[in-house]
């Protein structure tokens, strides 16, 4: 085991509004269980610390096995500040240790254990790993240092996430490397990639 840690965060089927409005909140929390399922398989044997971030205090369902991953509640009132603290928590620098992190999001069913377990490794030379997404957005993002200008001053469900945070990148000085470009699961136009 080592001392890196990939966060997963879970959204709740009722924070996935363009899919409740378009299928109804107990169709929506089907196709949720499905991106989990599919998640969780990619994630289940890579060889870190694996903390799945919930939103609410619970045990966690029968998805994620207890023995394979951790959990913990999410904190912060938007995306952007959940993300924030889960980085700030277990990004550590000492004079031994410095912790990879990766953060992935659970709504992207075309994620591999392949593309995390490249995150980590790129991170070995790069600043900052980042996963495009197609709409514009990151399914993924991956960094070894406590970054806190990366979620700061962004529209988080704009188009322009991901053009805007490689501009930063490059402003800072940071290297950055990036992985496939893969399609989250936002609205009903995306439901040909749920299995």
């Amino acid at each position: 085991m080592t001392n890196d840690v990939l966060l997963i965060f879970l959204n709740d089927s009722t924070e996935q509004t363009k899919l409740c409005q378009s299928l109804g909140e107990e169709k929506a929390q089907e196709i949720n269980k499905r991106l989990q399922i599919a998640v969780c398989s990619a994630a289940k044997s890579i060889t870190c610390n694996k903390v799945v971030l919930t939103n609410e205090e619970s045990v966690l369902n029968n998805i994620w096995d207890k023995n394979i991953f951790n959990s913990e509640v999410q904190t912060g009132k938007y995306l952007n500040n959940k993300m924030q603290n889960a980085f700030d928590k277990h990004i550590i620098q000492n004079s031994e240790d410095v912790y990879k992190v990766v953060f992935i999001s659970a709504d992207c069913p075309q994620l591999t254990q392949q593309i995390i377990e490249n995150a980590f490794d790129s991170l070995n030379k790069y600043d900052v790993c980042i996963g495009p997404e197609k709409k514009g957005n990151y399914y993924l993002i991956g960094m070894k240092e406590p970054l806190p200008f990366l979620f700061e001053n962004k529209l988080w469900s704009g188009k322009h996430l991901l053009d805007d945070t490689l501009e930063e990148l490059i402003d800072q000085g940071k290297k950055y490397f990036l992985l496939p470009e893969l399609q989250s699961v936002n609205d009903i136009y995306d439901l040909h990639l749920v299995k």
